[in-house]
C-alpha cells in the first residue's frame, strides 16, 4: 500500500512540474511579444525618421540650387515636381527645366510615384520686407505617408 501511495505522489509531482513549465512558457511568450512590439515600434520610428531626412535633404538641395540661380529664380515658381513628363519651362530656360526634371526624378527614385495626397511643390514670391525686395522660397515635399511632410522656407535678397 505504501508503494502505491509513493507512486501516485511521484505522478502528481510530475504533473505539477508540467503545469509550472507551461505557465513559464506562457509568461515568456508574453514577454517576447512585448519586446517584439517594442522593436517593431522602434523600427517604424527609425524608418519614418530616415524618410523625413531624405525629404529634408532633397528640399535643401532645391533651396541651395535656387539660391545659386537667383537671376532666374522666378522660373521655378509654381512648379509641381509630381510628374516629370509634365514639367514645362519658359523658352530659352533649358538649364532650369533640366534642374526641375532632375529633382523630379530624384524624388520619384526616393519616394516612388506621387500619390493623390502627396505634395511636391516649389513656390517663389517676390515681396518687400523692411523696404527691401526679397524672394520668399517655399519647398513642400511629402513622402510615403502623411506624417512625412517637409516644409523648407528661405528668404533671399532680391536687390
Amino acid at each position: 500500500m505504501s508503494y502505491k501511495l509513493r507512486k501516485n505522489h511521484k505522478q502528481s509531482l510530475s504533473a505539477f512540474t508540467l503545469i509550472e513549465s507551461l505557465v513559464s512558457v506562457v509568461i515568456m511568450a508574453i514577454a517576447f511579444a512585448g519586446v517584439y512590439q517594442l522593436v517593431m515600434s522602434s523600427n517604424n520610428v527609425l524608418y519614418e525618421s530616415i524618410e523625413r531626412q531624405k525629404l529634408s535633404f532633397q528640399a535643401g538641395e532645391i533651396i541651395e540650387s535656387l539660391n545659386a540661380d537667383q537671376s532666374n529664380i522666378l522660373e521655378y515658381h509654381g512648379k509641381d515636381l509630381a510628374q516629370c513628363g509634365n514639367i514645362k519651362g519658359n523658352v530659352g530656360k533649358t538649364e532650369q527645366l533640366n534642374r526641375l526634371k532632375l529633382w523630379c526624378q530624384k524624388l520619384q527614385g526616393e519616394l516612388g510615384e506621387k500619390r493623390t495626397q502627396d505634395k511636391r511643390l516649389i513656390r517663389v514670391v517676390k515681396t518687400k520686407v523692411d523696404d527691401k525686395n526679397v524672394y520668399v522660397v517655399t519647398v513642400e515635399l511629402s513622402g510615403k505617408s502623411d506624417k512625412k511632410t517637409v516644409y523648407v522656407k528661405r528668404v533671399f535678397n532680391a536687390d
